[in-house]
């Protein structure tokens, strides 16, 4: 999860144990409805992830995506996945910037019934719950003991 911007430096206790993904932090914690429950680290960690591909899958037209790949596993998986899923997302988001096609609809039949959103709208939403379910993250690494940093983008884009 490095690359996207969180990176830890455990004392003494690698992301790669089952805590992080079993241990219940916040039981019946619930950010959006839809998502369900995310009482873990991992939990929070993989909806980030997972609501990039439920996104994606929306704006091709492809199926509802499985939860699997987001679901119980390590850290290094985890954070493959999103470098993946991440690297479709950015090109996506700077397709349509590029294109001037931000503003256009988009009929998420994925919803029942299907809704309708504006690109500028998802990008904007996917942005402000990832960057929450980052801070949730850190603050329950940290009931851990996890040291984690500040979460500031500008940091993680001068390299600190």
């Amino acid at each position: 999860m490095v690359s996207a911007g969180w990176s830890c430096n455990p004392p003494s206790q690698k992301l790669e144990t089952a805590w992080w993904s079993t241990q219940d932090i916040s039981p019946g914690q619930v950010i959006l409805d839809w998502d369900g429950p995310e009482p873990s680290v991992g939990a929070v960690l993989g909806a980030i992830v997972w609501t990039k591909e439920v996104w994606l899958a929306t704006i091709d037209g492809r199926d509802f995506p499985s939860r699997t790949a987001t679901g119980s596993t390590t850290a290094g998986a985890l954070a493959a996945h999103h470098d993946d899923v991440g690297t479709r997302w950015t090109a996506m988001v700077s397709e349509y910037a590029a294109d001037g096609r931000l503003g256009d609809t988009v009929i998420d039949a994925l919803c029942d019934p299907p809704e309708s959103f504006q690109l500028y709208g998802i990008v904007a939403h996917v942005l402000t719950y990832s960057a929450h379910r980052r801070g949730l993250a850190r603050a329950m690494l940290a009931r851990h003991g996890v040291l984690t940093n500040t979460g500031d983008p500008l940091d993680w884009m001068r390299g600190n």
